[in-house]
């Protein structure tokens, strides 16, 4: 699996946050997908356990964690 670039994803996602949301893992795959994003990116945030993300800082770290971006 190729690693995702941090930016796609966060340009994807930060919306979210910034809102006060803490998306879970179903939530962010199903916007990757409604925003026709690519397959790295879809792979990378499918790695995530369910619980939700707090923040976007705790989203890169747990990628990162699971060596899915770039």
């Amino acid at each position: 699996m190729a690693k995702a670039p941090w930016n796609e994803v966060e340009s994807l996602v930060k919306h979210l946050f910034e809102q006060g949301l803490q998306p879970d893992r179903q939530d962010l795959v199903d916007l990757a997908f409604a925003e026709d994003a690519s397959d790295d990116v879809i792979d990378a945030l499918d790695s995530l356990n369910g619980k939700p993300v707090p923040s976007l800082e705790s989203l890169k770290q747990q990628l990162e964690g699971n060596g899915v971006i770039a």
